[in-house]
């Protein structure tokens, strides 16, 4: 992924890489500030064009993986319209593009998942930044789609709340749905090594820019987890893999063993 600069010149964002996302897979992306993990993830997206190569999203170009609904996306900023009600606003991608296997009732339940059953008819004005967030991630999975794609979601919450909303999402993630769709996959691109570590299945580390994966460490903890998993021996040993291959910027793109 190469950008034009304003004087006329390029930046390569991400270098040539490739990685494949497993159905069922929550990934993790981390790496230092400008590295590209945002570039990657509106590739996969369909957001941005890439430079060269390809991306294909279950078998189809990004575009149209969006058309048929197999990408939910979750921003650090919530982006919901103002004037819109909790419940308006998770519903508007099924109001924009709508589909026939959904109903008022999806919404309902998705807006009891995520806890603001009370909070149904408030606007996002009248809402903490916890709750607003609850909102964009109930919006994204309410047109249920196979690969949920989260970029730094939680970057402006304080601490607490962090915590919260990443076991919160653990539990929404693994909820089940459409059976004749693949099992939902996750990438989620953070700078907390902790959070990485809490929340995926595997952390991918880039390299600073222009990117690369320069490291693919699985993470080994069954599931369901749970906050005090944090002050485990394999919490611990885990980070420090992950922190050691973020100092490197030449670890090779294979994975890490706990060694």
């Amino acid at each position: 992924m190469t950008y034009q600069t304003k004087e006329g010149g390029q930046l390569e964002a991400v270098s040539p890489t490739s990685l494949t996302i497993r159905a069922g897979e929550f990934t993790a992306l981390v790496g230092p500030s400008g590295c590209g993990k945002t570039s990657l993830m509106r590739l996969i997206a369909g957001l941005t064009p890439s430079s060269g190569g390809e991306v294909l999203v279950f078998g189809q170009t990004p575009r149209e993986a969006q058309r048929h609904k197999r990408l939910g996306l979750v921003f650090q900023e919530p982006a919901l319209l103002a004037w819109r009600s909790v419940e308006d606003n998770v519903r508007l991608g099924l109001q924009l593009n709508p589909r026939e296997t959904h109903s008022s009732t999806n919404v309902d339940e998705l807006i009891d998942l995520v806890g603001l059953s009370a909070f149904k008819r408030y606007r996002p004005a009248e809402l903490s930044g916890g709750m607003q967030q609850r909102v964009a991630l109930a919006r994204a999975l309410a047109i249920d789609p196979p690969l949920l794609l989260m970029d730094e979601p939680f970057a402006a919450l304080d601490e607490i709340t962090r915590e919260q909303m990443r076991y919160e999402l653990q539990r929404l993630w693994s909820i089940s749905h459409d059976p004749t769709e693949p099992p939902r996959s996750a990438v989620f691109v953070t700078h907390s090594v902790a959070e990485a570590v809490a929340i995926a299945d595997r952390v991918l580390v880039m390299s600073p820019r222009p990117g690369r994966i320069i490291a693919d460490i699985p993470i080994s903890t069954p599931r369901p987890r749970r906050p005090e998993h944090e002050h485990s021996d394999r919490f611990v040993n885990d980070t420090a893999i992950v922190r050691a291959a973020l100092r490197s910027p030449t670890t090779p793109a294979v994975p890490l063993d706990a060694a």
